[in-house]
């Protein structure tokens, strides 16, 4: 489950970085890219996530568009934000990184309505 490795957490702190200390609007695709890269490498071999890392997978190939499709950009991390928080209020979920995953959710929520 999620949150349950080093590079996970590392992820997650990065993450949460990049979108608390930058302004939205400065945020690219690069960053992005290499942002969803990293997560893909950290949730490698965790069947659980396997929508999760679809979905990410996809958002990749949409952020590398010659022409990216915004409103399907939004509606992706709209998506990516719920399931983080279905993640994050899991059972089985436990640890201070939960709180992360929930800042997350909502990080990714008000990014999806603004970008």
């Amino acid at each position: 489950m999620l949150g349950s490795n080093r590079l996970e957490e590392g992820m997650l702190d990065d993450t949460l970085n990049t979108f608390r200390n930058t302004n939205h609007d400065a945020i690219t695709p690069a960053q992005g890219i290499m942002l969803i890269d990293g997560w893909l490498q950290a949730l490698q071999g965790d069947p659980n996530l396997d929508q999760l890392t679809g979905q990410l997978t996809e958002l990749r190939t949409a952020l590398q568009a010659a022409q990216p499709d915004e409103s399907y950009i939004r509606d992706l991390l709209v998506s990516l934000a719920d399931k983080t928080q279905e993640v994050a209020e899991d059972a089985n979920s436990e640890g201070t990184w939960t709180g992360g995953l929930e800042s997350l959710s909502k990080i990714l929520r008000n990014f999806g309505r603004k970008s």
